[in-house]
């Protein structure tokens, strides 16, 4: 506790002689830059974005056009608008800049990103990173986090039961539910991070792009991460008024709804307001005899967002948001195998046991899951003139509650209650500056999770043994608390125009407390022991029939320092390379068996952006490997303990991601990616039982097998073609995913892989000549295929093998109108 006490007195000792410095300083302010932003028809562009290059400061234009922003003669202006080129304008001396921007007309779109911490192309930013726009977001109809790896090819993303575990480049958190583990691939909302992965639910809409970045993080941001980051960048409010109302209705009957309004308040502030409401009937069909009857795997959820933009000076920028949504839908589906009734499986580990999966099955119950979210969020920006400092954060609360079927099969045997309660805060102050000859940037995070846990096994089966009442196998309280503190900070430096030198360093402090209570006697004992029985749950961890935790680690801290080096050639405005070798840190934890190590990645990595053929072909490649140690892996190992924690040893990632889009014609566009993963555990040995009838858990040796979610090939296809219909355009698009076999569970058993499959969506969208109205059909998966997202086996005396799915066929027609 000294330690960390100590630690956290340095971090901020140091931010403190950052701001000392920062207000000693002489700072030239800037001078106001206004003007007007018209098409090359003369006809005035609203909503046209105007930063400041290599910084987060910038504005838009009203609805006449116009803008007005305060910089120095040696800043530039990048003034960039879906469907027009980007343009980069030095101020020197000028007080008005007025601009034509030029439509696109058989070049690339080009998309100034901030996954630096400041505005620039995304063809200039030396990571390896996926760009999805709002656009896209919209018209191939994304409206939560797992339809984003449709259109994001380096994410694999599941559900684990009731929860999500995301992994790019066959990296990533297999630990589903486990509340004293972090998350490998961090995920934000405008700098508000989400920590676990019942909040990664949050529902996407009304955005202006998501940024996949691969790799490790943390020198650049405040949330360490050993996979890398999503940082999903909502819509702010502008100077133009606007009015966005959009429907889509579809097989399984799929309502969406989406709405927005942007009103200027005065000259200094702006109000956007959105929302998105969506439903489906289940995917799959459930009957017979004693089963539930009717559709299974439905969703239901609304959201909102409130956000208000603040200009009170020239150089200060306020941002603060509001966001509510609310999830209440059955409990995923999961079809089940009991294996103790297969004899030729009797105490054996069943890696070539193989059967067919169907498409409906009966279930006993459909279970329900209901989601309550509330987050706050803000950034605070003031430009002192080649410096910026900049404040980021918010707080989320998460409500859920479930019941979760878990055996997949009547009669009903096993399930889960789940009442679980989150409340995150994330908070990250950064100084950035930019010159001619360096780049850099300063920080201090801090983030806290409070988690109030209670969950339970529940066992249907023994229902006949109680008179009709359901008892609980295990029930336990957890209350987890964990703090994350970290100082960072990475500079680049220009030896010449072309050539620059990059070096990032950030440490970082973990600590994690908990406290709580198990049942204290499982259902089979004597008549005097004191039972629980659904839904009548356990109140209290100190309630007659509880236990405390005892002989369980309470409370840890660790502490470790990662960095990242690299370097970056420009060759020239269109063509760059970059290489870097970076350290990942995820903190470690315990669990009711004892304690397990932080696991750490080194990524080493060389990658090329290129814009070709005058900006009509874009080519990016990026070769990497990673040696990976002690990852995490999480096994399941009685029902009185259930699961735990392991790190794994050794293991190491192979790869090469290629991106390539190519502008045919003025109507033509085609966009291919190819990545490729060459993964393995070296050294992987657990003790579970994964055999049939097996008492006890026994030494798994796994050396040699794959990582889960890490598919050797994965290949996507998309063509663009844009038809003249009156003053209107028709889009038609179709586009092609592959992936070749993956496993979902490390054990690399038959059952437990995808095999190789293809995904074809298409879409027909119809826009008018003022963009104000768009009508289209599309269709998802048009294979209809069945494809696996969770497999989990346990042995001993539960002998159950259950699968979960993805989305069948999806077809439907949206229309959005804009006033």
């Amino acid at each position: 506790m000294k330690k960390f006490i100590i630690n956290q007195s340095k971090r901020n000792n140091m931010l403190l002689l950052c701001v000392i410095f920062l207000f000693s300083s002489n700072y030239v302010f800037g001078q106001n830059i206004s003007g007007k932003v018209t098409t090359e028809k003369g006809e005035s562009l609203s909503g046209v974005s105007v930063v400041l290059k290599g910084t987060l400061k910038g504005t838009s234009s009203d609805k006449d056009g116009k803008y007005s922003i305060n910089a120095n003669s040696k800043d530039l202006l990048l003034f960039s608008f879906i469907g027009y080129e980007l343009q980069e304008i030095k101020i020197n001396d000028q007080k008005e800049i007025n601009v034509t921007l030029r439509e696109i007309t058989g070049r690339l779109e080009e998309v100034v990103v901030t996954a630096e911490n400041r505005s620039v192309s995304a063809q200039r930013v030396p990571i390896s990173l996926e760009l999805v726009t709002g656009k896209t977001i919209q018209k191939q109809g994304v409206t939560d986090l797992l339809q984003l790896q449709n259109i994001a090819p380096s994410l694999n993303i599941v559900t684990n039961t009731i929860f999500n575990q995301i992994n790019i480049r066959g990296v990533g958190s297999n630990d589903g539910s486990n509340e004293m583990s972090d998350q490998a691939v961090t995920v934000g909302i405008d700098g508000e991070y989400l920590n676990r992965p019942v909040a990664l639910n949050a529902s996407m809409f009304d955005l202006d792009r998501v940024e996949v970045l691969k790799g490790p993080q943390g020198t650049l941001y405040g949330r360490n991460a050993t996979a890398g980051a999503v940082n999903i960048i909502a819509k702010k409010p502008t100077q133009a008024t606007e009015v966005e109302v959009g429907a889509n209705v579809g097989n399984y009957g799929t309502l969406k709804l989406n709405g927005a309004v942007n009103l200027p308040l005065g000259k200094i502030a702006a109000i956007r307001v959105a929302g998105l409401l969506s439903k489906h009937d289940g995917y799959r069909e459930s009957s017979g005899t004693g089963a539930f009857n009717g559709r299974i795997d439905n969703g239901n959820f609304w959201a909102a967002r409130v956000g208000l933009d603040i200009n009170p000076t020239k150089n200060l920028n306020i941002y603060v948001a509001g966001e509510w949504n609310k999830t209440d839908q059955q409990a995923p589906a999961q079809y089940g195998v009991a294996l103790g009734n297969i004899e030729a499986l009797k105490n054996t580990v069943p890696r070539t046991w193989t059967t067919t999966l169907p498409n409906d099955f009966p279930v006993a119950t459909a279970g329900f899951m209901t989601i309550d979210q509330s987050a706050s969020r803000g950034r605070f920006s003031y430009n002192f003139g080649g410096v910026a400092l900049t404040y980021s954060g918010g707080v989320r609360k998460v409500d859920m509650l479930g019941y979760q079927p878990l055996n997949g099969f009547v009669p009903e045997t096993f399930s889960f209650h789940n009442d679980l309660s989150y409340d995150t805060q994330s908070h990250e102050l950064r100084l950035n500056g930019e010159s001619a000859k360096l780049s850099w940037q300063v920080g201090g995070f801090y983030g806290k999770e409070n988690q109030d846990v209670r969950r339970g096994l529940v066992l249907p089966s023994a229902a006949g043994a109680f008179g009709g009442q359901v008892p609980f196998l295990n029930f336990f309280f957890r209350d987890v608390t964990s703090t994350t503190s970290a100082i960072f900070g990475q500079a680049t430096y220009n030896v010449s125009e072309k050539l620059g030198f990059m070096l990032g360093l950030r440490n970082t402090t973990d600590k994690k407390t908990r406290s709580g209570a198990d049942l204290a006697s499982a259902p089979f004992g004597p008549p005097t022991i004191i039972r629980f029985f659904y839904p009548n749950v356990p109140t209290s961890p100190t309630q007659a029939g509880m236990k405390p935790l005892t002989g369980a680690t309470s409370e840890n801290s660790w502490n470790q320092t990662t960095w990242t080096a690299g370097l970056e050639y420009k060759a020239d405005a269109n063509r760059m390379i970059f290489a870097k070798v970076s350290r990942g840190y995820k903190a470690g934890g315990f669990d009711n068996i004892g304690d397990y190590d932080p696991e750490s990645l080194i990524a080493y990595e060389v990658g090329t952006k290129n814009k070709l053929v005058s900006n009509k072909l874009k080519l990016n490649a990026s070769f990497f490997y990673y040696d990976y140690t002690n990852q995490q892996v999480s096994v399941f190992i009685n029902t009185a303990v259930g699961g735990g924690i392991k790190n794994a040893g050794a293991s190491t990632v192979t790869g090469l991601d290629i991106e390539t889009e190519y502008a045919i014609s003025k109507n033509d566009r085609i966009k291919l990616t190819a990545n490729f993963l060459d993964a393995k555990f070296k050294s992987l040995r657990i003790f579970t039982n994964i055999t049939v009838g097996g008492a006890v858990a026994t030494e798994q040796i796994l050396d040699g097998n794959r990582p889960v979610q890490a598919p050797t090939t994965t290949l996507t296809a998309r063509y663009d073609h844009d038809f003249k219909v009156g003053k209107g355009t028709l889009n038609a698009g179709i586009q092609t995913l592959f992936k070749s076999d993956y496993y979902l569970q490390p054990y690399n058993l038959a059952m437990d892989k995808q095999e190789a499959y293809t995904k074809t969506d298409i879409n027909l969208t119809y826009t008018t000549g003022n963009g104000k109205f768009d009508i289209g059909v599309y269709a998802q998966n048009l294979e209809d295929n069945r494809i696996k997202t969770y497999a989990s086996v346990n042995g001993g005396t539960i002998n159950i093998y259950n699968w979960i799915f993805g989305t069948p066929r999806l077809m439907g027609v949206q229309a959005n109108v804009r006033f």
